[in-house]
């Protein structure tokens, strides 16, 4: 038998037991049971197994169950609003790729003639380059982008891939590719269907863009902290930087600017980036209500669409059978799977969140509210360094969040912003060779070696723990005073 046949055969015997053993008890009800017999053995697959076959089998067995209405589950599963902007989201960043347009931008902003001679510079319009582009893509794109310029500047100013100049650079691409995946909301699926289990969880009114406002001041502290231990603690070699010549740079530019077809796709993205904004600006009134109503997934199509319609040199912008195979549709499924349980993890008809209430609630309530918060944090930066950074939110998110609603008083705009601190914690996945698929281009071949820089990455989200609890979540708890 095969490993991936054992995990199987574990889960199922896992979710038999559960079925016929867990009580209904402490509010958790007959369908309760049945969904937790489900949703517990599917998280062990996700952790053992991947998430891509695992989730289409898992809302199927909930529907075969009973425990979901069939065309509902579905419904959710393959038609979920948050699906239906990445798809086509995912499409446009892939010409925008292809085309060169990402080079081209991230040359334009590391060769400004005020850097030149100054590494702290370079490293700091470096670093902004990474944020500009990771709002557009993945952060596995980046990854390699980036990678190929900063072989390309080391090899120029005299450095080896083996020197700290490269290695030091290297390890922040790593680390600022995967915390924006954690806290640029536009086209995250991670970010979309958390946003969406805290919404469950009884903050209705939270959104994406609610999300964005800690999660920009924590990306900002991270940013600050990431470039602070590069020059203060790694302090690479940087004496040979005045070589770098960045009027080549900007000569080459000139010569080879973005193509038609990649400025078509950046207005594209102008567009799209537009519409979202406007969706945010509540003091717009009836045109922030439009565009809140027909969802960010309206604009997104119409651009993908389009795309495929404008012609350059004869031939479409978008070739949409060659950018539809490019989707990552194992992330897709695992994204509906996860919009399914955001659903029927806090429905009042199972009562898994009452029973963790109960259950958990009198333990939390003999603790400061401050320890509670610590626990959370420091066992969802452990775990998400070692699975899923859905799965590690999904779970600490779901066990503390309801159990800290139940201490009399507390203040549940600090609630909101502690689930806010999990999500971005999350998303700082960067001390493993597993914590997340990035790691497997940056300690590759054509990034750096994975010896030597545990002890920085561990030390980075140890601080950034620290900076959680010490003063984003205080400042997130007077931040949503007026949403709960």
């Amino acid at each position: 038998m095969k490993k991936q046949q054992k995990h199987f055969l574990i889960a199922v015997i896992a979710g038999v037991l559960l079925y016929f053993l867990l009580p209904e008890a402490n509010g958790l009800t007959k369908a309760g049971v049945a969904m937790l017999s489900v949703f517990l053995p599917t998280i062990y697959l996700w952790l053992t197994c991947g998430t891509s076959w695992t989730s289409l089998l898992s809302v199927t067995v909930a529907v075969l169950l009973g425990t979901y209405a069939g065309a509902n589950a579905y419904g959710t599963l393959w038609g979920n609003v948050v699906g239906a902007a990445v798809i086509p989201f995912l499409m446009v960043a892939t010409v925008l790729e292809e085309s060169g347009a990402f080079e081209w931008i991230v040359k334009w902003i590391i060769s400004r003639k005020f850097i030149h001679g100054r590494p702290t510079l370079f490293m700091i319009m470096f670093t902004l380059a990474m944020i500009v582009i990771s709002i557009f893509t993945a952060p596995q794109v980046v990854a390699v982008l980036f990678f190929k310029l900063l072989e390309d500047v080391t090899t120029s100013i005299g450095y080896s891939k083996k020197d700290g100049f490269y290695k030091s650079q290297g390890l922040l691409i790593g680390w600022v590719s995967q915390l924006c995946d954690g806290t640029l909301i536009w086209g995250r699926p991670y970010i979309l269907t958390m946003v969406a289990i805290v919404a469950g969880l009884g903050f209705g009114n939270f959104t994406a863009a609610t999300y964005f406002k800690f999660a920009g001041l924590y990306l900002l502290f991270a940013v600050v902290v990431a470039i602070l231990m590069v020059k203060l603690w790694m302090r690479p070699d940087v004496s040979k930087f005045k070589s770098f010549d960045d009027a080549a740079m900007r000569e080459e530019l000139k010569k080879n600017p973005i193509s038609k077809r990649g400025k078509i796709a950046l207005a594209g993205m102008a567009v799209i980036l537009l519409c979202y904004i406007l969706a945010s600006m509540e003091f717009l009134g009836p045109i922030a209500t439009y565009f809140s109503g027909i969802t960010i997934a309206a604009p997104v199509t119409l651009v993908c669409a389009l795309l495929c319609v404008i012609t350059v040199d004869g031939k479409p912008v978008m070739d949409f059978g060659k950018a539809a195979s490019k989707v990552p549709w194992g992330m897709i499924v695992f994204l509906g799977a996860i919009m399914f349980y955001a659903g029927a993890v806090g429905g009042d008809d199972y009562g898994i969140t009452l029973c963790l209430q109960n259950i958990l609630g009198p333990v939390v309530a003999k603790m400061p509210i401050i320890v509670t918060i610590v626990i959370g944090l420091i066992v969802a930066s452990l775990a998400t360094n070692f699975c899923s950074n859905t799965v590690s939110g999904v779970i600490v998110c779901s066990s503390c969040i309801p159990a800290l609603m139940s201490v009399p008083g507390i203040n549940q705009a600090q609630v909101l912003a502690f689930g806010c601190a999990v999500i971005a914690i999350c998303g700082t996945a960067i001390c493993t060779l597993s914590a997340c698929p990035l790691m497997g281009i940056i300690y590759s071949d054509i990034g750096i070696e994975y010896k030597g820089t545990a002890k920085y990455s561990v030390a980075f989200c140890a601080v950034m723990i620290v900076i959680c609890v010490a003063i984003l979540i205080p400042i997130g708890t007077g931040m949503f005073a007026g949403l709960v």
